[in-house]
């Protein structure tokens, strides 16, 4: 009886001791450089290829979160789209009219290094959006 009290524990403070996974490594994220549309009756214009519908059948939004900027020459946006999973990004991974990555399968160096070419300033330590 005293080996299974003092197993149970140690058990409960292994399971303690685990953290939770940090939410930028758990999420699906993208990096594109997509055109800017016209809105309509003088809105501001919106960046294209912003998937902002729900998957059909579920009650889940498709895009978590997403961070936009506008580049330099004011035709494109830098996005940053944040999904539970990849299937909401796939239409803008697939799009080769589009400058896209994958975050973590990219180096920062390489996407950093594309986005320049649109926006000078660009940094992904500055750049992006938090998700909890």
């Amino acid at each position: 009886m005293r080996r299974l009290t003092i197993a149970l524990l140690l058990a409960a403070a292994v399971l303690r001791a685990q953290r939770r996974v940090d939410p930028k490594h758990s999420l699906y994220r993208i990096i594109a450089v997509v055109p800017l549309v016209p809105g309509t009756n003088g809105a501001a214009a919106w960046p294209k290829h912003l998937p902002t519908s729900q998957p059909a059948g579920s009650s889940a939004p498709a895009i978590i979160a997403f961070a936009c900027e506008r580049t330099d020459d004011g035709q494109h946006a830098v996005l940053e789209l944040v999904a539970a999973n990849r299937a909401p990004l796939a239409d803008v991974l697939a799009d080769h009219a589009i400058l896209a990555f994958e975050k973590n399968t990219v180096t920062e160096q390489q996407i950093e290094a594309a986005v320049r070419q649109y926006r000078k300033d660009f940094s992904l330590s500055r750049f992006g959006v938090a998700v909890q």
